[in-house]
């Protein structure tokens, strides 16, 4: 799937204002269960792969901002949902701060690029603190999808026009079994 724009992952329907998690497990397993709504997956499934992949290193990425992911078989397109935290949770992130926002991703394993295209978009965009501020102030999923388009979409057009993105290249994770941070 060519990503082009932060819509083509993420709409209106695929954020959630406010979602209450204990932990980092309570917080994939929720973010599994909308999975599983929205596939037909079974959650436990995604769980056991957003878990094994967070056993690889942490999908926090810094800012109070983790992208919990994982690649899976038999899904025809990638899967996203947005959760702000009603409480920060311990994510294990660089920065060692809290995260309160989730941006979970599901992604066909046949289509390794595309996840890695995905997170680099992803990440650039959550990269701006200023988005995240208004993320977290948002008191519905309509006013948080704008935010996103507002500042996601001319990002997002820059970004993806370069023949480079800009991710570590493969060969310096894979035999780490780990996918590029947002730097």
């Amino acid at each position: 799937m060519k990503i082009t724009e932060v819509s083509d992952l993420l709409r209106e329907k695929d954020i959630i204002v406010g979602m209450p998690a204990k932990g980092e497990r309570s917080a994939l397993a929720r973010i599994a269960a909308e999975f599983e709504e929205r596939t037909g997956k079974d959650k436990r499934e995604i769980l056991a792969a957003l878990v094994h992949r967070e056993r690889l290193g942490s999908t926090g990425v810094g800012g109070g901002v983790a992208v919990p992911h994982a690649l899976l078989h038999d899904i025809a397109a990638p899967v996203s949902l947005l959760a702000t935290l009603q409480t920060p949770i311990w994510f294990d992130a660089p920065d060692s701060a809290p995260v309160d926002l989730l941006l979970g991703l599901i992604w066909p394993k046949s289509d390794t690029i595309g996840l890695l295209r995905g997170l680099a978009v992803v990440c650039r965009i959550l990269r701006q603190p200023e988005l995240r501020s208004r993320l977290r102030t948002s008191e519905t999923p309509a006013e948080a999808n704008a935010w996103i388009k507002h500042f996601g979409v001319d990002l997002a057009r820059q970004f993806l026009r370069s023949p480079f993105i800009a991710v570590e290249p493969p060969s310096l994770y894979a035999t780490t079994n780990e996918t590029p941070h947002c730097h």
